[in-house]
């Protein structure tokens, strides 16, 4: 088993979590990553190699879950 690193990024692309992964191989570590995400961006690395970076789905972030929002909103 390998260890890996994901970092949660910010909306300004600072880190704003460390997430320590154990997994099998790189195929396996960006599975896992790739599922972290949760509206924000993720970055896979082992040590000083960067391996993948995650980008949220737009679907899925705040703001698009508050545009969906008031558009199904009835008219007053």
């Amino acid at each position: 088993m390998r260890e890996y690193q994901a970092y949660v990024l910010g909306e300004d692309g600072h880190i704003k979590q460390r997430i320590d992964l154990t997994c099998a191989d790189d195929d396996a570590a960006r599975e896992q990553a790739a599922s972290l995400g949760d509206g924000h961006a993720i970055e896979l690395w082992q040590s000083d190699r960067k391996i993948a970076t995650f980008e949220p789905d737009p679907l899925k972030t705040e703001k698009a879950a508050g545009w969906l929002k008031s558009e199904l909103q009835p008219p007053k």
